[in-house]
């Protein structure tokens, strides 16, 4: 029986939006967020600005969707808007549009790409995590009726500008933002130069004591509808209550009726406490492209982090049983909160190798090659991060794989084992090295001819052999195999 013909998608085109898009563009906008989408309000400034790009996606020759490129700040690109025609969602084709949109972004030598969505924005964030891209913050974006209250900081000036800066910069608010200042859900790095432009604009409020800042807020007005928008608070509890109060009272005195604030948790409760509480907070999370201060050049960031956890697995576990120990209202045992840490949150990864290795393990008589064995086994295991993904076994045999290298293989016999270590690791192995082994035998074809180096060397272990001469040279391999891998 034949089968089906698969549907053709549409396919989609994607140009620099025309001062003729507008209209039909717009018409989308009245199906989007139940009519209250933000698009009217900024299209006729997005089509005008000359840094950056409005993208309009035709379908069939007609406007069906748009995506916007911006630049916030010299070298930091900023994409949002991203919108589609509701007939043409759920066909994939936001990836058609994303593509075009980053290769707009590339194009302006941009030092960051980052964007803002919703927490709960699955496909969004979904197609941010398949490009490379990686939070960086979580905010809360609370709303707040505007008023009249008498001030408790005082607008800072130019003579402030180093020490707000200095605060903000060694603040827990702004490390839990990855040093971004959000306006509305737009986000910025928070430099020297942009504290000064915000307090030149009068938009900085400070409690200060002798001379010293006590606390600060920051706020900018938004892009959208002009609204006070309050992105940084630190303090006490109680000054940040204060400043969140004058931060509505702004509001008040510039004609608004509200004013909103996007800020992480804990000063988002406290200023929701204080008066920003005229709807439940919106959750946003923040992109950035690739991990910062990580080179991919060769292994992946997630990939690295996976071994490292895996090498740290107790600590990380004892790191978390106390805190959760701590945290709950009720009383629980530590033994039983760290079954549950193991179970749920840190991988166990021994317990699923240990079980493939045994019947290899099994095939060794001695007691003290088989201890031997093992020792070797962790040795790898535990110094390389390495799981049973990159494990593969067979009747008498173990071997590790890493990035379709081979790390190290083991072949069982009765009475001895053979190790295999490379070439995983690059060169490493110097033939003058003093060993307590007495079969450790470089292979030939692999050394490397600038350093004089091999990259794979075979050890056979034997009743006579030293346990700790051959963890030794694992940890040796291993050290070298954390530089290749970089």
């Amino acid at each position: 029986m034949a089968k089906p013909a698969r549907k053709k998608e549409p396919r989609l085109r994607v140009r620099r939006a025309r001062p003729e898009d507008r209209e039909p563009i717009l018409e989308i906008a009245k199906h989007i967020w139940g009519g209250d989408d933000y698009l009217p309000l900024v299209w006729d400034h997005w089509l005008e600005e000359k840094d950056g790009a409005l993208l309009t996606v035709l379908h069939e020759g007609r406007p069906v969707g748009v995506s916007k490129v911006s630049v916030l700040a010299p070298g930091e690109v900023w994409l949002e808007g991203l919108r589609l025609h509701p007939d043409l969602q759920g066909k994939g084709l936001a990836s058609q549009i994303n593509r075009v949109t980053y290769r707009e972004a590339l194009k302006l030598n941009p030092k960051t790409i980052r964007y803002s969505t919703g927490a709960g924005n699955e496909a969004s964030r979904r197609l941010a995590e398949r490009r490379g891209f990686w939070q960086v913050a979580r905010t809360l974006w609370l709303w707040g009726e505007a008023r009249r209250q008498r001030p408790a900081g005082r607008v800072a000036d130019l003579t402030d500008v180093d020490r707000v800066f200095r605060f903000a910069r060694e603040s827990r608010a702004i490390q839990r933002t990855s040093g971004l200042f959000p306006t509305g859900w737009r986000f910025r790095s928070l430099t020297r130069e942009l504290v000064r432009e915000l307090v030149e604009k009068g938009r900085v409020l400070i409690i200060s004591r002798r001379g010293s800042i006590r606390a600060a807020a920051m706020w900018d007005v938004g892009h959208v509808d002009n609204d006070v928008c309050l992105g940084f608070a630190e303090g006490s509890e109680k000054d940040i209550r204060a400043l969140a109060g004058d931060i509505l009272a702004t509001a008040e005195a510039a004609g608004g009726t509200d004013a909103s604030a996007m800020l992480p948790h804990g000063p988002a409760e406290i200023v929701h406490d204080a008066g920003f509480n005229m709807e439940p907070p919106g959750r946003a999370v923040v992109y950035e492209l690739r991990a910062r201060g990580f080179s991919d050049d060769g292994e992946g960031f997630d990939e690295h982090m996976q071994r490292v956890l895996r090498r740290t697995g107790e600590s990380v576990a004892d790191a978390v049983v106390d805190e959760l120990v701590r945290a709950s209202p009720r009383t629980v045992l530590p033994e039983n909160v760290r079954d549950f840490v193991h179970r749920h949150m840190v991988p166990d990864t021994t317990r699923r190798l240990y079980n493939a290795i045994g019947p290899v393990e099994d095939r060794l008589r001695s007691f003290g090659i088989r201890n031997a064995f093992r020792a070797a086994i962790d040795a790898v295991v535990e110094t390389m991060g390495l799981s049973e993904e990159h494990l593969a076994t067979g009747r008498a045999s173990v071997s590790f794989s890493y990035r379709g290298a081979q790390v190290a293989s083991f072949r069982v016999y009765r009475d001895t084992f053979r190790v295999t270590l490379g070439p995983a690791a690059g060169p490493w192995f110097d033939s003058s090295d003093a060993s307590n082994l007495r079969s450790v035998t470089p292979v030939a074809a692999s050394r490397d001819r600038r350093s004089g180096l091999f990259q794979t060397v075979v050890i056979v272990f034997g009743r006579e052999d030293d346990r700790s001469s051959l963890v030794a040279l694992i940890k040796e391999m291993a050290a070298a195999f954390e530089k290749h891998v970089r």
